[in-house]
């Protein structure tokens, strides 16, 4: 079998936005065999953007699988993949802006201290 790239447009989402799921088989990916999910979104003049990028690997992700891959069920995994990803990365940025919001506070505290132990 010979690298395999597969292309769907448009794969919509619940709410209804248009994206563009590619998934690339590579059997010399670095360590073996993988495939590679990207999502991307069209842009306003021409071409897309690449919004997300995942590797699964044969034995390490359960949702691939090199001889008898299922490729409807991979594209819904990198979907999934990249939601959950962004719900990280806004975890993230809150616990650092609560962080500073206390840190701040704790400032203002020091500031305003008489000083008395």
């Amino acid at each position: 079998m010979s690298n395999r790239k597969l292309t769907k447009f448009p794969v919509i989402a619940e709410n209804g936005t248009e994206f563009r799921v590619t998934l690339k088989e590579d059997e010399d990916y670095v360590g073996g065999p993988a495939l590679i999910g990207r999502i991307y979104i069209p842009r306003k003049r021409f071409g897309y953007r690449k919004l997300y990028e995942t590797v699964y690997r044969p034995g390490r992700d359960e949702i691939y699988r090199f001889g008898n891959p299922d490729y409807i069920a991979i594209a819904r995994q990198v979907y999934s993949d990249w939601i959950d990803d962004i719900d990280r990365r806004l975890a993230v940025e809150l616990g650092e802006m609560a962080q500073a919001q206390r840190k701040s506070a704790a400032i203002d505290a020091f500031q305003a201290w008489d000083g008395h132990l």
